[in-house]
C-alpha cells in the first residue's frame, strides 16, 4: 500500500509543530519515545536523521495530527497505541494513522476493539454502548485532510478556518504549505508583502494570486 510520494514532504520537528499547533516536546516524545518500554514512539519516522536531527515526512505529519487529534480528546496512549499495532497488523501498512481506514467500517471494528479492551471512557461509554466519539473524531479529522484513492492521506488545509486556500501536499513546494491553485509558498507570498511594505494588490499580481489569496498566505 506503500506509495512513492509518502517519502517526499520534510520537516523538522518545529515545523511540524508549528504546522499542528502544538509543543515541540510533546512531538518529539510521539517521535523519539521516552524512557522505558511503554514510552516507545507513536510514529514510525521515514526519513533518516541528518547530522543527529529528526525529520519527519509528510505522512508521519498527518499521523502526528491524529494522534493529536486523540490526545486532545482524552483518549489515552494506550488505546492509540493498541490501535496502531491491530490496524498495522490488519492493513500490512506502517503509517494506519495516515489514512482514512480507521474511520471506515472496518476500521470502526479496531476502534471498538481498542475501547472494550483498554476500557478508555473518552473511546467508549460502557454503560451506553455508544461509540458516538468514532463519529466525532472522524469529522474532525477528516474535514480538512485529503485522502488518494489508495486511502492515504495526500493534502491537508491545515488552517480551512481563516485560510482555505492554503494547502500543504508532498506534491507541492516539498511540502511547505502553498496556495492551491497554483502552487506558491505562503513564505514567499509573507515576504515579499513585508518587503513591499504591506501593499497586497502589487504582490498578489507579481506572483499571480488573487489579493484574497495573499491575504490568507499571510494568516
Amino acid at each position: 500500500m506503500r506509495d512513492s510520494m509518502l517519502s517526499t514532504g520534510i520537516y523538522s520537528i518545529s515545523q511540524a509543530a508549528a504546522l499542528l499547533g502544538i509543543h515541540q516536546a510533546r512531538l518529539r516524545v510521539w517521535v523519539c519515545g521516552s524512557a522505558g518500554a511503554r514510552g516507545r514512539p507513536l510514529i514510525r519516522t521515514e526519513l533518516p536523521r541528518v547530522g543527529g536531527r529528526v525529520a519527519l515526512s509528510f505522512v508521519n505529519l498527518i499521523e502526528a495530527k491524529f494522534i493529536e487529534l486523540f490526545s486532545s480528546k482524552g483518549v489515552s496512549v494506550r488505546s492509540m497505541r493498541y490501535m496502531a499495532e491491530e490496524a498495522e497488523r490488519f492493513l500490512q501498512h506502517p503509517h494506519p494513522f495516515a489514512t482514512d481506514w480507521i474511520f471506515k467500517t472496518d476500521g470502526k471494528k479496531i476502534f471498538v476493539e481498542a475501547a472494550e479492551r483498554t476500557e478508555d471512557p473518552c473511546l467508549y461509554d460502557l454503560k451506553g454502548h455508544n461509540f458516538a466519539m468514532h463519529g466525532i473524531l472522524a469529522k474532525e479529522f477528516m474535514g480538512d485532510v485529503q485522502f488518494s484513492t489508495s486511502g492515504v492521506a495526500d493534502a491537508w488545509f491545515p488552517r480551512i478556518d481563516i485560510a482555505p486556500n492554503v494547502r500543504v501536499t508532498p506534491k507541492v513546494a516539498f511540502g511547505s504549505p502553498a496556495i492551491e491553485k497554483n502552487g506558491v509558498p505562503t513564505e514567499a507570498l509573507f515576504a515579499a508583502l513585508q518587503a513591499e511594505g504591506g501593499d497586497v494588490a502589487t504582490v498578489a499580481a507579481w506572483f499571480d494570486v488573487s489579493e484574497n489569496d495573499e491575504i490568507e498566505a499571510v494568516r
